[in-house]
């Protein structure tokens, strides 16, 4: 089987303008209608979409002390894409004040209301963030040019500080000078969670992974969902040394801390899906990197089972069923991503044609090439595959 190419769209501003531009006009509007204006969820809508208007609703309504702790922030482009992917280039902006009033529904105002007048800011920053106004979150929260940890802030903090500072090295820096202090145990196990998963995700065994996963294990919580996080992001040690049966042992000590949850309400099932996603999700990588493309594939039935309306469902899925030399699993996989439409789309569509390649069916390949590239003109790879 040929090496499968790498999708890695250009970075940069100029990228980023070309791309906004080109998913304004492809004509694959997102499925999911919470992005725009907080309407709904829908057919289209992923479980994270669901967790992000039932915050927004409870922190409308005033009942946000009623909600657990979640686990995942979408990327904050995410609503800057999907209006972008309907045309709206007139909801894109980073005041919510300024959001189109006939995509916004009347939940969208009365969050805007409430966070304007300093409610729950803590939940007020999250969602913020969730919606892609790191601005607005910052205010809430008080937070000036000054970097100084406020205790039960940290974590919301730490969130803003990565999704609005161009060095990702100084945020993690931050972070492991705050997992140091006198902060809350519960806000340094946070902060040096994220400097660990950051250090574990690039491969990088720096002296910052291994005294963040010191202080990680000096903090451990007793929560088990939150445990399961914790021995999610301690697999990455000895998967980086070699010491593959280690990470597994890890990971199978968070599966049995997920399992050990029964869930009582609605809201404690997002939750609880929450948290699964990303651990099923660590799996199906673990399985990708050590080999085992086939058993990849089978822990991709648990996102599909967890959240079949996201996109990152049916990319992992298509990636797993690539390496297993599925082929024609994969363009079924793909399929069920582009047919979600917006910028992950494109993604989709060229692997779908690589996939249809594979199978001879050259017509259609080259159509869901073109597809991508209608979308997001800016990956190579995607170039030289219609050349």
């Amino acid at each position: 089987m040929p090496a499968v190419p790498r999708y890695e769209p250009d970075p940069g501003p100029r990228a980023l303008a070309r791309r906004l531009a080109a998913l304004a006009s492809a004509g694959v509007p997102v499925r999911c209608p919470v992005w725009l204006g907080l309407r709904e969820p829908g057919p289209g809508s992923s479980r994270l979409a669901e967790v992000t208007h039932a915050v927004a609703r409870h922190f409308a309504e005033g009942t946000a002390a009623a909600l657990p702790r979640f686990n995942t922030n979408p990327y904050p482009a995410t609503r800057v894409f999907a209006a972008a992917s309907h045309g709206r280039v007139d909801a894109l902006g980073p005041d919510m004040a300024a959001f189109p009033a006939d995509l916004a529904a009347p939940l969208w105002w009365r969050v805007l209301d409430r966070a304007r007048a300093g409610h729950d800011p803590v939940v007020a920053a999250d969602l913020l963030l969730r919606l892609g106004y790191q601005r607005h979150a910052a205010e809430v929260l008080g937070m000036g040019e000054s970097t100084a940890w406020t205790p039960g802030r940290a974590v919301k903090q730490l969130a803003v500080l990565f999704w609005s500072r161009p060095s990702a090295a100084g945020v993690e820096a931050w972070a492991l000078a705050g997992a140091r202090s006198a902060l809350p145990t519960a806000e340094r196990h946070a902060l040096a969670l994220f400097v660990l998963v950051r250090n574990g995700r690039r491969g990088a065994v720096t002296p910052a992974l291994h005294e963040a996963a010191a202080i990680v294990e000096a903090t451990a919580p007793d929560e088990p969902l939150l445990r399961q996080a914790h021995y999610r992001a301690l697999a990455f040690v000895p998967f980086l040394r070699g010491d593959v049966p280690a990470a597994w042992d890890l990971l199978d000590r968070a599966l049995a801390e997920q399992r050990s949850v029964r869930p009582g309400t609605a809201l404690d099932r997002l939750a609880w899906d929450d948290f699964a996603y990303p651990l099923h999700e660590t799996i199906a990588r673990t399985h990708l990197r050590t080999g085992h493309a086939d058993r990849a594939v089978a822990a991709t039935g648990e996102l599909v089972a967890l959240s079949p309306e996201d996109s990152r469902t049916w990319a992992i899925r298509g990636d797993a069923l690539l390496a297993a030399d599925r082929p024609d699993e994969a363009v079924h996989a793909f399929a069920e991503g582009v047919a979600l439409g917006g910028l992950p789309a494109a993604r989709a569509a060229f692997y779908r044609g690589w996939a249809l390649a594979r199978l001879g069916r050259r017509e259609e390949a080259a159509a869901s090439y073109r597809l991508s590239h209608r979308i997001d003109p800016t990956a190579p790879a995607v170039v030289e595959a219609l050349a």
